[in-house]
């Protein structure tokens, strides 16, 4: 079985997942406002406890979302990986949203006036989500909705600005769903990364 967090937007979810069954056993959502760092250790040692002896890998979101989230999914899993000795892979939060569609759009606040547009066919991320300026929104959207894609969001800005979006998260379960045949112990020799929208901002000291 596969243990699964998903922490890249302020609700999180928890899940373990039967590699043989294609089910989701058992699952954990809970909701913060902040990194979820204070939510995360309850609901996640009842799921270890549960099932320590059948667990065989672990798989963790790594965004885009809430870099504070993201981070906080990262550390446990890598700090889980260590004490029980599983292999941990990272997988794209965009491609395990909550939607019975495989092929839906993302569409997110990436602050400073612009959002981000993924594609998501087949659950499978079609190259990287692309900025757009909020002025060009509209624009950018049309062709992409002609095609029948639904536009799931996060953000309830989102909601607001772009008629039809629906409020919805991308969920643990699903993102372990994504290996269910995949080879987690040739995966897990890759460092976990989140993923951003932009170049992390890094305010460099001013010389004296």
């Amino acid at each position: 079985m596969i243990l699964a967090l998903e922490t890249s937007t302020r609700r999180a979810t928890l899940a373990v997942y039967d590699r043989g069954s294609g089910r989701v056993v058992d699952q954990s959502t809970f909701t913060t406002d902040r990194a979820h760092n204070a939510a995360i250790f309850a609901p996640l040692s009842q799921l270890v406890e549960k099932y320590r002896d059948e667990l065989t890998g672990i798989v963790v979101g790594l965004g885009p979302g809430s870099y504070g989230g993201v981070r906080v999914g990262i550390a446990v899993a890598n700090g889980l990986a260590v004490a029980m000795g599983l292999p941990v892979i990272g997988g794209n939060s965009l491609e395990a949203w909550e939607t019975d569609a495989d092929s839906y759009l993302v569409v997110g606040d990436a602050r400073r006036g612009s959002f981000f547009v993924a594609v998501v066919r087949d659950r499978k991320l079609q190259g990287d989500p692309e900025l757009v300026d909020e002025a060009d929104l509209d624009a950018f959207l049309a062709p992409l909705l002609s095609g029948g894609l639904a536009i799931h969001t996060c953000d309830a800005k989102v909601v607001e600005r772009v008629a039809g979006a629906i409020l919805s998260y991308p969920a643990a379960g699903l993102l372990a769903a994504r290996y269910r045949d995949a080879d987690l112990n040739d995966l897990a020799q890759k460092a976990l990364e989140p993923v951003y929208l932009r170049a992390p901002y890094i305010t460099m000291p001013k010389a004296k």
